[in-house]
């Protein structure tokens, strides 16, 4: 009789389990390995890591000091026409993006950008980028926080330069400026950029001190942080935006029926044009055939109507 004598299941099965389960682990290893690069890879400096405090502190800010949140783009215009949000125009030291769809901003945002640019020029070599300002409510991304100061203009969003020394310096200059009371600095993630609210006072100028130690070396501090109140040195005096000397380009007299010419100079605008010319910013866009959201390229000579 013929007798076939087979292995236990057990016994049959045992080795080749063992393999697949020891393979199972050597692959989860590596996966855990590369996991752990990536996470670290992407970690940012812990000061700019955003938090439910930051935002509750933008807002705090925003709310405290009676911005106004924009809920739609007609609000915006409104609120260019009624000088609360001005153009951001670019200049040598800071670019906007083409995907910018509204590139205003408050009067003391735009002051930050002009005096922070410079410095970022001076360290990297190349432009500040403004990818985001002002945005609407209903303009919002769908992973935006609810509680976003972007509808108020007071926010921008800053372009993260490639890593390397250029990349250091702005976050340094960030957090020294974030430890100081000027802004509230956010590296996020998606997209990669960062968020910076201004958290300077409506009508104030705050002249920003020298940043990023290293790279400016040689510059002193203009202002400093004091009892949580932003005190500027006699240098640098906070005063009323609208104290402040008025550029005092001629507005030339047109033959005809009072109306007149002027010739653009850096850095105006349309709502400056319309302030001293004594016209409304609708009426000055009209005359022009120029959208209120339109920035004026230096030399352009506009036609000033008669209201």
């Amino acid at each position: 009789m013929l007798v076939t004598l087979r292995r236990p299941l057990g016994q049959r099965i045992g080795r080749p389990l063992g393999v697949a389960l020891g393979a199972a682990l050597v692959l989860t290893s590596f996966a855990h390995d590369a996991h752990a690069q990536r996470r670290a890879r992407a970690r940012f400096p812990d000061e700019l890591r955003g938090s439910q405090e930051s935002v509750q502190k933008m807002w705090d800010f925003a709310t405290m000091h009676g911005f106004a949140f924009y809920r739609t783009p007609s609000d915006i215009d409104k609120a260019v026409a009624d000088g609360k949000l001005v153009p951001l125009d670019g200049d040598a030291s800071y670019e906007l993006t083409r995907g910018v769809g509204f590139s205003y901003a408050t009067r003391e945002a735009k002051q930050f950008i002009a005096s922070f640019a410079p410095q970022y020029l001076a360290a990297c070599g190349t432009p500040l980028i403004v990818t985001s300002a002002a945005r609407p409510t209903n303009r919002q991304p769908r992973n935006s926080n609810p509680y976003s100061v972007h509808p108020t203009g007071i926010a921008v969003d800053l372009r993260r330069p490639p890593a390397g020394p250029c990349q250091v310096w702005l976050r340094k200059a960030l957090t020294e400026l974030e430890e100081q009371g000027y802004v509230e600095a956010t590296e996020e993630r998606h997209p990669v950029h960062l968020h910076v609210a201004v958290l300077t006072e409506p009508g104030k100028i705050a002249a920003l001190p020298p940043v990023g130690s290293g790279f400016l070396a040689g510059a002193s501090p203009r202002s400093q942080r004091s009892d949580g109140d932003l005190t500027l040195r006699a240098t640098s005096p906070a005063v009323p935006v609208a104290n402040a000397p008025a550029r005092t380009a001629p507005i030339t007299s047109d033959i005809a029926g009072g109306a007149g010419t002027y010739r653009v100079r850096e850095g105006d605008t349309l709502w400056d044009v319309a302030r001293r010319s004594g016209v409304s910013v609708s009426a000055l866009a009209r005359a022009n055939r120029r959208s209120t959201r339109g920035v004026l390229k230096v030399g352009t000579v506009l036609r000033v109507p008669a209201e």
